[in-house]
C-alpha cells in the first residue's frame, strides 16, 4: 500500500519526536560517561540553600512604615534581559571583556547602593536559562538560577505569594524557559530534583526566589496563566505593578510538544487586560516586563528623544493602554533606549540591555506620593566591563558559585577535541554566509554522507576562539542537545528552502549551507530571488531527488522553514556537539576554517 503524504508527514514527526527525546538524554549520557563528583561545601554560600542574604529583614514593612514621606520616591530597576545562563567569561564588547556572573555581580550591587536595596529592583525579562554555556546548561541551568538568588532579600519566597509585596527580584519566562517543556520550567521556578540527572550545586535544587509573572501564557485546559498575570510592590506606600508578557512567537521556536498545553496569546492584549485589573485598585504605576524587542543606535547616557526604534516591540508599545509607564524589553539582544507612543500618546520607557550578562538597563524612577503615579522616568543601558571598576573587582560570591559550577563540569567539558590555527566566527559576509555556519553545515553533511545540509544561522550561540578547542568550546557553540536527522527532498523544495529567507513573515534566521553553492538578487521580489543553484558543481535539478541533511529542530518546520516537513526521513546520526566534535577532530590540525563564498548576493 502507497503511504499518503499526511501519513509520512505524521511518522517523520513520530520519529522526530522520539529523536528529540532521546536528545534530553544527551546531557544525562555525558555526565554518566563521565561521572562528576560534589564540588565541594555548598553550604557556605547561603544562597545555594535558598536562604536570605540581602538585610536582616522582609522590607515590605519597612516600606510601608516610610509612607509618611512628603516628598517624591526615587526607585531604581536594574534590568537583566537574556542572561542565556552566562556564567562564565568570555564575552567581549568594543574588544574589551564584558560580562560573566561575578562581573555583573559587582554592577548590580554597586549599583544597588545608589538608592539603597529598599528602594531598588532586579527584574529580568526572560531567557534567563536556555541556550546556555556548559557552565550552566549541562546542569539544567540551576547555576543561573541560583546565581540570582543571591541578589534576592527576605522577602523572596519565590513562591509567587502575593504577600511578597517587598520582593525586590521579578521575573517574566522568555522562550527558551519553555525549552526543555512547561513541566521542567515550573521545576525551575518553584525547586526540587525532579528527574534531572545532573549534579546538583545545591542538593535539593531550592528554585528561583524570584516572583515569576506572566499575562499572555495560560493553560490550554482552562485558561488561566500559568504565573500570576502580575505582582504588584510596595515602595514607600505606593503600590507598583509588574505585569509579565512573553513573546507570541516562542511555540515557533519551540520543539514539538514541549508547549502543548499552554497557549501564548496576543501580548498587547493581555497586558491591557491586567492593566485595567489594577487600575481598578487605584494602581497608575505600572511596569511591563516584555520579552519581545526591537533595535536602535547604540549610544552612552540617559534616554534620549527622537531616537529611532525598529521592530516587533514598536507596535506592542503602541497598543498599550496610556497608564502603562515603562517597558523594560529582551529576545532580539539589542540595545533599546527610548520613549514610544502608547495607544494614549504618552511617552513609554523602553529599554533593552544587549544579552549575555553583557550589562543591564539602569533605570531611574520618581514616584509622587500624592498621584501614586510615575512622574519622571531614564534609563541608560550600563556594559558590564571586566577591565575597569566596579568590574575588575569580581564579587566574591559569585565566583565562589563559579568556581564550584566550573568543578562540577570540569571532566566533561575539558576534553580537547582540536586545535584552531585561528577565530571561526558568526561573523558574516554581505551575502550572509560566516565562516562558522559553513562549519556546521559541512559537519552534518559529512556525518550524514548527504548531497547537501541546512543549518538555522541562530543555531549558532558561540564562536571558537583560535587554539585548543574543547568539547565544552563546542557546547557552548550549539547549546540545544539537538539531534542530527537525514531526509530526501526535491530540488523544488531545496529552491523553496532557500526563498523562504526573505519571505514574510520573514524566519528569524538565515540559512548556512554546505554541498550546494546558489546567488541572490535583492532587486527581485521575494520569492524569486534565488538563482544559479549548483549541487555538487551541477545545476539543481527541481525535479531530482537529493539526500539532506539538519538538525531535527529545522526537520520539523523550526524557525519557520516548513517545507522541510514535505521530506522524506531517512535516519538519524549523533548529537549537534558530538558531530561538530568528531568532524573538527577528523580535520587536518590545526584547522583552518574560512568561508568560502558559496552564498553570494547581486548586486
Amino acid at each position: 500500500m502507497v503511504s499518503s503524504p499526511w501519513q509520512d508527514r505524521t511518522l517523520l514527526r513520530l520519529i522526530v519526536l522520539l529523536l528529540l527525546c532521546a536528545g534530553m538524554a544527551i546531557i544525562a549520557s555525558a555526565l554518566v560517561s563521565h561521572p562528576l563528583t560534589p564540588p565541594g561545601p555548598a553550604s557556605e554560600l547561603p544562597f545555594l540553600s535558598g536562604s536570605a542574604v540581602t538585610g536582616s529583614s522582609c522590607l515590605s514593612t519597612g516600606n510601608a512604615e516610610r509612607t509618611a514621606g512628603s516628598g517624591p520616591i526615587s526607585v531604581k530597576i536594574l534590568a537583566v534581559n537574556d542572561f542565556h545562563g552566562q556564567m562564565p567569561a568570555g564575552q567581549t564588547t568594543n574588544k574589551r571583556p564584558v560580562g560573566s556572573a561575578p562581573v555583573l555581580a559587582s554592577y548590580l550591587k554597586a549599583a544597588t547602593d545608589v538608592f539603597g536595596p529598599a528602594n531598588t529592583f532586579l527584574v529580568f525579562p526572560g531567557d534567563v536559562i536556555g541556550a546556555s554555556p556548559p557552565q550552566s546548561g549541562l546542569l539544567y541551568d540551576e547555576p543561573s538560577q541560583i546565581f540570582f538568588n543571591e541578589f534576592a532579600n527576605p522577602c523572596c519566597t519565590g513562591k509567587n505569594d502575593p504577600a511578597e509585596s517587598g520582593c525586590n527580584l521579578v521575573m517574566t519566562p522568555g522562550n527558551h524557559e519553555f525549552d526543555r517543556g512547561t513541566g521542567e520550567l515550573l521545576r525551575q521556578v518553584y525547586g526540587g530534583n525532579g528527574n534531572a540527572s545532573i549534579t546538583h550545586l545545591a542538593n535539593p535544587y531550592p528554585g528561583t526566589r524570584s516572583s515569576y509573572t506572566c499575562s499572555n501564557v495560560v493553560w490550554k485546559e482552562n485558561g488561566t496563566t500559568i504565573f500570576p498575570p502580575y505582582v504588584i510592590r510596595n515602595i514607600s506606600g505606593i503600590s507598583v505593578a509588574f505585569i509579565g508578557a512573553d513573546t507570541i512567537t516562542t511555540p515557533e521556536r519551540l520543539a514539538p510538544h514541549r508547549a502543548d498545553d499552554i497557549l501564548f496569546l496576543n501580548e498587547t492584549e493581555s497586558i491591557n487586560r491586567y492593566v485595567a485589573e489594577v487600575k481598578k485598585n487605584g494602581i497608575h504605576a505600572i511596569v511591563v516586563l516584555l520579552h519581545e524587542g526591537g533595535e536602535q543606535q547604540a549610544y552612552e547616557g540617559w534616554t534620549r528623544t527622537g531616537t529611532n526604534v525598529t521592530g516587533r516591540v514598536t507596535g506592542i508599545v503602541a497598543g498599550l493602554d496610556g497608564d502603562v509607564d515603562v517597558v523594560l524589553s529582551g529576545h532580539s539582544h539589542q540595545f533599546t533606549n527610548a520613549y514610544l507612543p502608547n495607544a494614549a500618546g504618552n511617552p513609554v520607557l523602553v529599554t533593552q540591555a544587549y544579552s549575555y550578562s553583557k550589562g543591564y538597563a539602569d533605570v531611574n524612577l520618581t514616584l509622587d506620593p500624592v498621584t501614586r503615579d510615575i512622574v519622571s522616568k531614564s534609563a541608560q543601558v550600563v556594559l558590564a566591563y571586566a577591565d575597569q571598576p566596579p568590574g575588575s573587582t569580581p564579587d566574591p560570591e559569585s565566583a565562589e558559585l563559579l568556581s564550584l559550577d566550573e568543578q562540577a563540569v570540569a571532566p566533561v567539558i575539558g576534553r580537547q577535541i582540536a586545535v584552531a590555527s585561528h577565530d571561526v566566527t558568526r561573523d558574516e559576509s554581505a551575502a550572509g554566509e560566516s565562516a562558522l555556519g559553513d562549519l556546521l553545515a559541512d559537519s552534518q553533511r559529512s556525518v550524514m554522507g548527504t548531497d547537501v545540509a541546512f543549518i538555522t544561522t541562530g543555531t549558532m550561540r558561540s564562536d571558537i576562539k583560535a587554539g585548543n578547542v574543547t568539547w565544552g568550546d563546542l557546547f557552548s557553540v550549539q547549546p540545544f542537545s539537538g539531534t542530527v536527522v537525514s531526509m530526501k527532498l526535491t530540488g523544488q523544495q531545496i529552491r523553496h528552502a532557500l526563498e523562504r529567507q526573505w519571505q514574510e513573515p520573514q524566519p528569524p534566521h538565515t540559512l548556512g549551507v554546505s554541498g550546494l553553492t546558489y546567488t541572490y538578487n535583492v532587486i527581485r521580489p521575494a520569492g524569486n530571488r534565488v538563482q544559479d543553484v549548483f549541487v555538487g558543481g551541477v545545476p539543481l535539478d527541481p525535479a531530482a531527488t537529493y539526500t539532506a541533511a539538519m538538525m531535527d529542530y529545522l526537520s520539523i518546520g523550526g524557525d519557520g522553514y516548513t517545507i522541510f516537513t514535505n521530506g522524506t526521513f531517512i535516519a538519524s546520526g549523533p548529537s549537534d556537539v558530538d558531530t561538530l566534535a568528531s568532524y573538527l577532530g577528523s580535520l587536518p590540525q590545526p584547522v583552518n576554517v574560512t568561508a568560502d563564498g558559496r552564498i553570494r548576493k547581486i548586486p
